[in-house]
């Protein structure tokens, strides 16, 4: 579905990828009238240092993480097959005034990639633990795709009150609802073998767009989707297996932003209709001319309507 033709990158994906790694601290730089005129110790702080964090559970996580230490915290989630780089576009456009958390998921990238445990629930536990680690809180919890079932879980389950605002992405109700998409996703996932093919990943990668992105940063989605084992797109697949009705989202009591692009070929406008009514307070901004992955899409306008969201007063408790 995507609008751009990458068949012509293949040969330097790999290489891509493995640079990604190498030049985690390079890849992003701040804003270049900030960077001129800052201190040592604030530049640090600006721009994104790549860290791991060992849970209690022993699995280990990957994040970037750049910003005022002491600002406000948000965490942004990526969908299935990517890892932080999903929010490569986004992380220079937020200013350091914000602590941001950009979180690689269990069995992508350099996260850990564990022979099972691959359900909302999973997924949200680690994040959860996360948190806690950190002690953050007052946390404006940004979920994409599968990223978005996680947040939703998260928020849902939030006893300690550390989530703040929620902003879903291209979000669906907790899993993939409609069940012919669910059956050719489920179908495409476990089919795949160690190591994953070039084609899927490009191909998987490419039908999530609409508008065009730049090469390079394709090339570095294509070989992050070939990170992922094929145990879990497996286990991913597995748990969509099954018919959800989605009450959990019922005890989401935060203020809830929905962002989603008009040209999103994997959750339609009625999902996101069904979480407008599920979540108290939901709002929905639609993006024109846009695919599944809009903030790979419209960096700017995403990280405009997420630095508005997140200066927006909390809901009262």
């Amino acid at each position: 579905m995507g609008s751009m033709n990458h068949r012509h990158h293949g040969r330097s994906v790999l290489l891509g990828a493995r640079a990604a790694l190498a030049s985690v601290y390079l890849l992003l730089a701040g804003p270049a009238a900030f960077a001129a005129s800052a201190p040592a110790a604030t530049l640090e702080a600006a721009q994104p240092q790549s860290r791991l964090i060992t849970l209690p559970s022993g699995i280990t996580l990957n994040y970037v993480v750049q910003g005022d230490p002491a600002g406000q915290a948000i965490v942004l989630l990526h969908g299935v097959g990517d890892s932080w780089h999903s929010y490569e576009r986004v992380l220079p456009l937020l200013p350091a005034r914000y602590r941001v958390y950009a979180v690689t998921l269990r069995g992508h990238g350099w996260s850990d990639h564990p022979a099972s445990g691959y359900s909302r629930g999973d997924f949200a536990g680690d994040i959860n633990a996360l948190l806690a680690a950190l002690d953050l809180r007052h946390v404006v919890l940004v979920g994409h795709s599968l990223g978005s079932f996680v947040a939703e879980q998260v928020a849902a389950d939030d006893s300690q009150g550390r989530i703040d605002k929620l902003v879903l992405v291209g979000a669906g109700p907790g899993t993939v609802p409609d069940p012919q998409l669910r059956r050719s996703l489920v179908e495409s996932f476990e089919q795949l073998r160690d190591p994953i093919d070039y084609t899927f990943a490009r191909d998987f990668q490419a039908s999530t767009i609409h508008a065009p992105v730049p090469p390079a940063f394709f090339e570095t989605l294509v070989g992050e989707a070939m990170k992922v084992p094929a145990a879990a797109w497996h286990g991913i697949a597995k748990g969509w297996e099954q018919d959800e009705d989605g009450a959990f989202l019922q005890r989401i009591r935060v203020p809830t932003l929905l962002l989603w692009g008009d040209h999103d070929g994997i959750f339609l406008r009625a999902q996101q209709d069904e979480l407008l009514r599920r979540i108290a307070g939901a709002r929905l901004v639609v993006y024109a001319d846009t695919g599944h992955a809009l903030h790979w899409e419209r960096p700017e306008r995403f990280a405009a309507d997420l630095r508005r969201f997140a200066a927006t007063a909390s809901r009262a408790p």
